[in-house]
């Protein structure tokens, strides 16, 4: 069963050591279905997404662009 939530997941991300890292995750993200906004905090490592979203297929993404992820 998916776990869907109507307003938004913050999550923790592992591994993103740089801009690049952070846009690399943003842009896997943002093509996931039902998302509205991401936001990414590289210093704190920290990942909210916006929408009503799979909490599945964020963590899926976010690991397709490989970095370790786990809900806030």
């Amino acid at each position: 069963m998916s776990n869907t939530n109507e307003t938004g997941l913050d999550f923790v991300v592992q591994g993103m050591t740089c801009g690049g890292c952070a846009s690399k995750v943003t842009g896997a993200v943002q093509a996931v279905a039902g998302v509205q906004d991401v936001r990414v905090d590289l210093a704190g490592g920290r990942l909210s997404v916006t929408g009503p979203v799979d909490e599945s297929a964020i963590t899926a993404a976010v690991e397709g662009a490989g970095y370790a992820v786990a809900r806030a």
